[in-house]
């Protein structure tokens, strides 16, 4: 709405100003020039003979251009920064497709950095954080020895804790918040290669905090415990070069028949058709879960219903996070 009002605003300008400048070369010279160089001005200079309609036109596009400003200035106070200092986008500084929300607002982090044994994403241009979300793994570091890290409601164990911080107005404080368990976090880095580590994301919180994140991330710099586990990982490859091939697996049991493969792109497009239906969901993690499955939510995640004793859990599910889905057969 800010940028279409400053657009607006600026056509309007300068078709008045061209108008004007037409208008005026029956006028006196100086009167030409002033329209020509300060034709602004014109709208407070009476009887000095410049038509009217040229000066409305002039008019409506400097309250269009000042309304957008006064709203920008409200709603994203850094981008009028960026527009004011002459840079019209932020240059992200590292490179990524991550979109979310938090507490509601529209969250695009361009900052991904680790800060100790915190990682961070933070929105904003480079001297000032808008929103920003941390993961704290001082009192969960184990997580980090383990090349995927996933934590689902109900799970048991160390719990990352995450601070939530957002934009609540032009001249107030952001707002603070901490999330200590209970939401769906799927978390997974690969191998350094020239010093860039690329991962992925998925972060959902219950639906009381109005937060969530996905997508694809890339930090410039390798974090001190990735270089730790990739030398452990190397360490143990090397103690057991010498060693016999496992054993293969035992074949899969008969009761496997009872489930059918469900297409996920059938779900997707009509997920009335699939309502309670009984249904297993196969991750790229090698995790199986088996609930009923319930709806999509509005960020097109599949949720899934589970009972647990006399409680009922929600589990949200990113489509791209599924291998497989499968629902029971008839018997």
């Amino acid at each position: 709405m800010e940028a279409l009002l400053i657009l607006v605003g600026a056509v309007l300008l300068a078709l008045g100003w061209l108008w004007l400048v037409i208008a005026a070369v029956r006028l006196s010279v100086g009167r030409m020039l002033l329209a020509l160089v300060c034709a602004p001005l014109t709208l407070v200079l009476r009887g000095l003979g410049y038509p009217l309609w040229p000066r409305l036109l002039l008019l409506c596009g400097l309250l269009g251009l000042a309304t957008g400003a006064v709203l920008l200035h409200i709603n994203h106070p850094e981008r009028l920064q960026l527009l004011l200092s002459g840079r019209w986008a932020a240059e992200p500084e590292t490179g990524s497709d991550l979109r979310g929300t938090i507490m509601g607002q529209p969250f695009a982090p361009n900052r991904i950095v680790w800060r100790g044994e915190d990682l961070v994403f933070e929105e904003g241009p480079p001297d000032r954080v808008r929103r920003s979300l941390t993961i704290r793994f001082g009192n969960a570091r184990e997580l980090l020895r383990t090349p995927l890290i996933e934590r689902l409601p109900g799970d048991q164990g160390p719990w990352p804790e995450l601070i939530l911080r957002w934009h609540t107005g032009a001249l107030s404080e952001p707002g603070l918040r901490r999330v200590a368990r209970d939401y769906s976090l799927s978390l997974d880095f690969a191998k350094p290669v020239a010093g860039r580590v690329e991962g992925r994301i998925h972060l959902h919180l219950p639906t009381i905090h109005s937060t969530w994140l996905t997508g694809q991330l890339l930090l410039s710099s390798t974090p001190d415990w990735l270089l730790e586990r990739e030398r452990a990982e190397r360490s143990v490859r090397y103690s057991r070069r010498d060693e016999p091939a496992a054993t293969e697996p035992a074949p899969a049991s008969p009761a496997a028949a009872q489930w059918q493969e469900l297409s996920l792109l059938a779900l997707l497009d009509e997920p009335e058709l699939f309502n309670d239906t009984l249904v297993r969901l196969t991750t790229w993690s090698g995790r199986v879960h088996q609930g009923r499955f319930k709806q999509l939510s509005s960020e097109k995640r599949l949720i899934l219903s589970q009972e647990r004793g006399s409680d009922q859990v929600e589990l949200h599910f990113h489509p791209l996070d599924i291998r497989q889905i499968e629902q029971r057969g008839l018997q």
